[in-house]
């Protein structure tokens, strides 16, 4: 295993990103992505091959039973405490966009509305008992 130390950009090949890689042990080549940003960033530690052209194949282990896979280009590169939060987070943003869209608000009102709706998915605070109750905490009503 290798951690990665950096991932350059280096241009393009047909419609694959290529990325120079480098790791803690010396060890560089490069690699071929779907995206700009591939699913292994830097800290990352790795398993690769490299062949005789110095193109290399990433691999690291799935569920930390050891065993190594192909290709990871569908996994996070977050923890489940911080995917979870993130997943809070956009859900509570597209409620909150859902319902503007409806009342015809600003964006200010837009994220106030998503903040709300995120404490309340994270327990952090009770979801108003009423429309009137929510809206008495903002500044201005959009009704």
């Amino acid at each position: 295993m290798a951690k990665i130390v950096s991932i350059t950009p280096t241009g393009m090949w047909q419609d694959l990103h290529k990325l120079e890689i480098r790791f803690d042990n010396g060890d560089y080549g490069t690699a071929f992505a779907k995206s700009q940003t591939p699913s292994y960033a830097v800290g990352d530690e790795v398993e690769y091959t490299k062949n005789e052209k110095g193109t290399i194949k990433i691999q690291r282990p799935f569920g930390g039973g050891g065993s190594f896979g192909g290709s990871f280009a569908n996994t996070s590169k977050v923890s489940g405490d911080d995917r979870s939060a993130s997943i809070i987070r956009q859900v509570a943003l597209k409620a909150a966009v859902e319902y503007a869209s409806a009342a015809g608000h600003d964006v200010n009102t837009i994220l106030a509305n998503a903040e709300t709706f995120n404490k309340w998915m994270t327990g952090q605070s009770a979801a108003p008992a009423s429309h009137t109750e929510h809206f008495a905490t903002r500044n201005e009503s959009p009704f």
